[in-house]
């Protein structure tokens, strides 16, 4: 329930505000009075500020007979108009201005004899005004008010039915409305509601007919996406048949036409029906406070209508102060709490209408009201059994929990995979499963409006499987082989490998195994499983391992070490079941010969190795080490032009087989230009970056004698060029 709403329904009114011309809706009901005497009511609504389509005066009825066939006509002087209330009572709602309805109740006493075909009554005017929201070219569609009164042969004496209550005039967009739409009958008739298509009348260029048209009349013409089921588009409106109980939440803020018909049977013959043509008037609304109690089946803690008799209430209400909770239950006044999200025990299961009043006493106040089915809670539960192989599985099950024995139904869900895949008792035999793995099942316990669920799973275990492979690759003697497991069990494997070359077998999953010779060998894997899925499964792949020989790789290099001088090594080929053979020298430097001299530049030790590959394309190496015995050699140039010619442009000492180098060079006045203890230093001749002076430089280098080990100077001089 809203509170502090601007809102609404607008009974009759189609625009609201300065210059508005327009009537806008009413009804037409009669009353027999005796003989041929009838009484007939028309309640004619229009805008109060409303400059033109004033009330007519007299207002024009014609009667047809029952062929549709004008038999004569009668005015109703005008009796005046009463500005209606905006039915709205909630203190809380600021009221918008500019809201203003009119009603004008026309009534008259006229003299109609008894017909054999009846009488159609019919006052029709124009327009319903540019703003209405759900019909096309509003403006230039009216109304017609027409009522029925049925034939001798239907009913000697009849009067129609007539609406009890005046709707709101104001709706809030996105708010429910629940508004007693119900009529009553002066002969005790049964009445039907529904939702009814209202009639046009008259037009902007004849407004007011006189007299009206024949019937049938002509609908008012929606708008795209409206109808009469659907006045308010995709917002829903339904009202109830019996009781005329009408809910409505419309969305979007407007003016919508609504037609409502109370249709009078007597022995199940239609004898009348009353049309209420209205309009709604929905706006945004502003709301600050209200109550609302969270449903039920909305609440955080709701599974089902089986949770027990205490419940922990929700309250979504807001803007409030105090608050007032009545439970519902009968025959006792200690069913209340004053706290916002009351816990409360109920005595027994029912049905109860629980009460919250926010701000009770206060000026402006709410009230809400929900249904709460309370129930003893039940429960419903199962023991998985023990896991089974899939071959020859039959699973029982034993339902358990907590509900009545009598008046309780149970559902099994086993799943597809599952014969039977559900089933309908408490416990149930022999279901087997077509599918390995974790299989879900569902045990769901239903009593009156409740239900529980519980879902576990049992486990089938799939047959074993075996196999096992190796990467393909060139095997040579001796050859390491390892094996990859690809066997699969849900429960432990126990292995046996038989590598088919006499050795010990193995107990591994995944084990490794040393070829020594050549040939070809059968493998076989064992597996066995002791649980689950108990079995015992061999695999041989005969010929699976080839192990193709080796070539002998060996070769002499002479003479073990030689002088940096004379660096030159024979280098002879001994191998044996090759076919390609190649030197690598250790210096970068390599050959497919294989009887062939080779000379190494640097000194020191060198390890040159030798490759071949026989016609299996199996390869093996051998290596060798040979010295080349070092001579210290220094070279000092004497000159230099660092012309930028790209010819002698530097200067650079000559340096081979030092243990240790230090190099200086000084200018004239004996300031060190260079300084370094690399063997390839160089001097560009610059000082500072700026091109050194033409001359005669100085130079001293220090090293280590590689042949004696002892320090040595060398001094001297050269000279810059240019």
């Amino acid at each position: 329930m809203k509170q502090l709403l601007l809102i609404g329904i607008l009974m009759v009114t189609a625009v609201w505000g300065a210059n508005a011309s327009h009537i806008v809706g009413g009804v037409m009901y009669y009353d027999h009075l005796g003989g041929t005497q009838y009484r007939v009511t028309l309640k004619i609504y229009r805008d109060c500020a409303s400059t033109g389509a004033a009330y007519d005066d007299p207002l024009p009825v014609t009667v047809f007979d029952g062929t549709g066939s004008q038999l004569t006509q009668f005015n109703i002087g005008f009796p005046g108009s009463a500005v209606l209330p905006v039915i709205f009572s909630n203190p809380c709602v600021t009221i918008p201005s500019g809201i203003c309805v009119e009603e004008a109740i026309y009534t008259t006493i006229v003299t109609l004899p008894a017909s054999t075909t009846g009488y159609t009554l019919s006052y029709q005017r124009c327009c319903r005004g540019p703003a209405v929201t759900n019909l096309s070219v509003p403006e230039d569609q009216g109304l017609t008010l027409t009522v029925r009164i049925p034939p001798t042969t239907e009913a000697i004496t009849n009067s129609s039915p007539r609406f009890t209550n005046y709707p709101p005039l104001l709706l809030c967009a996105g708010q429910p409305l629940v508004f007693d739409h119900s009529a009553t009958d002066p002969d005790g008739d049964v009445i039907v509601y529904e939702l009814v298509q209202p009639f046009q009348g008259g037009t902007s260029v004849a407004p007011a007919p006189n007299p009206a048209s024949a019937p049938p009349y002509t609908p008012v013409v929606w708008a795209g996406g409206y109808s009469q089921t659907a006045p308010f588009g995709a917002a829903p409106i339904s009202i109830n048949p019996t009781t005329g109980l009408l809910t409505a939440t419309p969305a979007v803020p407007g003016l919508y036409v609504v037609g409502v018909a109370a249709k009078e049977y007597r022995a199940g013959v239609l004898l009348s029906t009353t049309v209420r043509d209205f309009l709604f008037k929905v706006m945004n609304c502003e709301i600050q406070m209200e109550a609302e109690v969270v449903p039920q089946i909305d609440m955080s803690t709701f599974v089902s209508y089986c949770q027990g008799l205490t419940i922990n209430f929700e309250n979504d209400s807001y803007g409030g102060t105090n608050y007032s909770w009545d439970f519902g239950v009968s025959g006792t006044t200690s069913d209340v709490s004053t706290a916002f999200a009351p816990t409360y025990t109920f005595p027994s299961a029912g049905t109860y209408d629980v009460m919250l009043i926010v701000n009770p006493g206060w000026p402006c106040t709410d009230t809400s009201i929900e249904t709460f089915i309370i129930n003893e809670a039940i429960t419903a539960s199962f023991v998985p059994p023990a896991p089974q192989c899939i071959t020859g599985n039959s699973f029982d099950f034993t339902g358990q929990g907590q509900y009545p024995g009598t008046g309780t139904t149970f559902l099994w869900e086993f799943g597809l995979t599952a014969n039977p895949d559900s089933a309908f008792t408490e416990d149930v035999s022999n279901v087997v499963f077509t599918e390995y793995g974790y299989r879900p099942v569902t045990y769901t316990v239903y009593y009156d409006v409740c239900e529980i669920s519980y879902t576990d799973s049992v486990f089938v275990y799939a047959e074993p499987t075996i196999g096992f492979t190796i990467e393909d690759e060139l095997r040579c003697a001796p050859y390491l082989a390892e094996f990859v497991d690809t066997s699969f069990a849900h429960t432990q494997i126990y292995y046996q490998w038989n590598f088919g070359d006499g050795t010990d077998l193995s107990p591994l999953q995944n084990p490794s195994h040393l070829y020594t010779s050549p040939g070809v060998y059968d493998v076989t894997l064992t597996i066995w499983t002791v649980a689950g899925c108990i079995d015992t499964l061999t695999e041989t792949k005969p010929g699976y391992i080839e192990v193709f020989p080796s070539p002998v790789s060996s070769f002499e290099v002479s003479p073990e070490e030689a002088s940096v001088f004379n660096p030159h090594f024979y280098f002879e080929d001994y191998s044996t079941d090759s076919q390609q053979h190649y030197y690598y020298f250790d210096d970068g430097a390599s050959t497919a010969e294989r009887f062939v001299w080779h000379s190494y530049v640097e000194s020191g030790w060198h390890y040159p190795y030798q490759v071949v590959i026989n016609q299996y394309g199996c390869p093996d190496t051998s290596y060798q080490s040979l010295y080349v015995i070092p001579f210290t050699t220094i070279f000092v140039p004497n000159s230099f032009t660092p012309d930028g010619n790209g010819r002698n442009d530097s200067w650079k000492p000559v340096v081979y087989d030092t243990e240790f180098y230090e190099l200086w060079v000084f200018d004239r006045w004996g300031q060190p230009i260079l300084n370094s203890t690399d063997e390839q230093a160089s001097w560009d001749g610059t000082m500072n970056g700026k091109p050194a002076p033409v001359g005669v430089y100085v130079y001293l280098i220090k090293y280590v004698d590689h042949e004696t080990g002892l320090p040595e100077e060398i001094r001297g001089h050269f000279s810059l060029i240019r």
